[in-house]
């Protein structure tokens, strides 16, 4: 089983994340989680990225979940191939990424459950990693909501609340029905 919590920068997705492997855990079930592996790019990411940067965080992404995805795991995905993409297409300028992106909505539909986190009326953490602009964590959100949309990528779109407790809860429910 394979689980994605997608969504803009600072969205508390890390947060719940590691509840939902907590309490999984504690459930008997052997869980794997993947970070975010923009965290890990040696390139820029943010505002000042590029699509080197990007297509490594694809690449890593999509190895990385080959190498864990098992049957007796749960695999829950600090991000996915479809958030990914929205960082990349927006860097994309002028070049052809027709094959990219076939290629990410694709892997997308490979998710159990994709859950996307709403932009909260928070202010981002500033720590050292994430971008603390506003306008460019709302356009990143739009641009994840659009791509979900227009390519009929299935997810559940988790409550407008920081209550990680409430998330859990609804992940842990629909986790159980599979």
């Amino acid at each position: 089983m394979k689980i994605a919590i997608i969504g803009t920068h600072s969205t508390g997705k890390t947060t719940i994340l590691n509840a939902l492997a907590h309490e999984l855990t504690r459930n008997g079930k052997t869980v794997i989680i993947l970070p975010e592996y923009a965290r890990l790019c040696p390139f820029p990411i943010n505002e000042q990225t590029t699509l080197t940067a990007q297509m490594w965080i694809q690449h890593q992404q999509k190895e990385q979940e080959k190498k864990y995805d098992k049957p007796d795991v749960i695999l829950l995905c600090d991000r996915a191939s479809i958030d990914n993409l929205a960082y990349l297409e927006r860097v994309a300028d002028d070049q052809d990424i027709s094959r990219i992106k076939r290629a990410a909505i694709a892997h997308a539909k490979t998710y159990t459950h994709i859950f996307k986190t709403h932009k909260l009326p928070l202010e981002a953490e500033a720590d050292g990693v994430r971008s603390t602009d506003k306008e460019f964590r709302d356009e990143m959100d739009d641009r994840i909501t659009t791509l979900l949309q227009t390519h009929h990528i299935p997810h559940t779109l988790l409550p407008n609340t920081a209550d990680t407790a409430q998330h859990v809860n609804i992940m842990s429910i629909m986790i159980q029905k599979q």
